[in-house]
């Protein structure tokens, strides 16, 4: 049950991130690295949540911290890899 959970919320989270990825991609053009500043933001919360599950015994929607950082870390990988993708086709159909 818990491990349906985390790949619920990753899923989710990694959808958000492409979303939001190729949103940035449209509005500024491939140009710079805009794009990736929702996976980044994604690896950061997954960093940070990683530190905070040890000393910290909360819970969120019955998954620990260690959990949401698993989904959070897991959903910033898929979203690299995709918004990074689309990012070099949209840089090669321009050139």
């Amino acid at each position: 049950m818990l491990v349906e959970t985390i790949i619920t919320i990753g899923s989710i989270l990694s959808i958000a991130g492409i979303i939001l990825g190729f949103i940035f991609l449209k509005i500024y053009g491939g140009e710079g690295y805009s794009a990736y500043y929702p996976s980044a933001l994604l690896a950061l919360a997954g960093i940070v949540l990683a530190c905070a599950s040890a000393p910290l015994n909360e819970m969120i929607m019955d998954v620990g911290l260690g959990g949401w950082a698993i989904a959070a870390l897991f959903a910033a990988g898929i979203s690299f890899i995709v918004t990074s993708v689309s990012h070099a086709y949209q840089i090669h159909d321009v050139a």
